[in-house]
């Protein structure tokens, strides 16, 4: 592809590639908030699948990248096991991770991925939406502001249902807001990169901070790496035997 290469095209793919990294940054925090991981985890996660597929995969079409079906589904399989430790959670998630992996390789050395022809539409239809139920029940609680509990649909449902009185409306107008944004500009221009927008207007807009939840800061160490001194897998390296993290 490299030999083939256009010096015409340079400009098209530099404007695309800033906009799909800008879309990415907080796309990858949103997506490892909703597997249970802290969302750094994202961020340090995103560039080495990109750069990996780029030099070993087969496909020019491929998008890669965070998956809401994947983070959701880690952090169903997770949750249940890791008993709500966080270092107990992060390494069942880093193992899951892995294991996936291991599989997908097996997979493609047995060339199995004739397997997925088998699937019939209906069944991938009923999958996906019952996927978004379970994607819009695990969300209500940062579009409202009602702490929901619980790890099944419907237990989430009556734990957000019976705490309806504890709705922020401020988190909820500027929900409501991103997400006639999102429609409209999706009926009037298609093709514009309407999450980016979104993102980045409703961070100019509005007093996030003082109204609404937001991530806050990013720790800069990596977030897989174990400290040598409390041996904790999510310290930020600033440690100390006198003042631990």
């Amino acid at each position: 592809m490299l030999r083939g290469y256009r010096r015409a095209w340079l400009r098209g793919d530099q404007i695309a590639g800033v906009t799909v990294a800008a879309y990415l940054v907080p796309q990858v925090m949103a997506y490892a908030a909703v597997a249970g991981v802290p969302a750094v985890t994202g961020l340090w996660a995103a560039l080495p699948a990109l750069v990996i597929y780029a030099l070993l995969g087969s496909s020019t079409s491929l998008s890669m990248g965070p998956e809401a079906t994947t983070a959701l589904m880690t952090a169903i399989a997770i949750g249940p096991l890791a008993g709500g430790n966080p270092t107990r959670y992060a390494e069942l998630a880093t193992t899951l991770a892995l294991l996936v992996g291991l599989m997908s390789m097996v997979a493609w050395v047995l060339r199995l991925g004739f397997v997925s022809d088998l699937l019939s539409r209906p069944i991938l239809v009923g999958y996906m939406a019952g996927l978004a139920l379970i994607m819009i029940a695990d969300q209500l609680r940062r579009v409202t502001g009602v702490p929901v509990t619980g790890q099944a649909f419907p237990r989430q449902i009556t734990s957000f249902a019976a705490r309806l009185g504890h709705v922020r409306p401020a988190t909820i107008a500027v929900a409501a807001a991103v997400l006639a944004f999102l429609l409209l500009l999706h009926a009037w221009r298609p093709r514009a990169p309407g999450p980016l927008l979104a993102v980045l207007l409703a961070t100019a807009l509005f007093g996030l901070t003082s109204h609404v939840g937001i991530v806050g800061p990013i720790p800069t160490a990596c977030p897989f790496r174990r400290c040598r001194t409390c041996t904790r897998p999510t310290c930020s390296g600033s440690c100390s035997p006198r003042s631990p993290c």
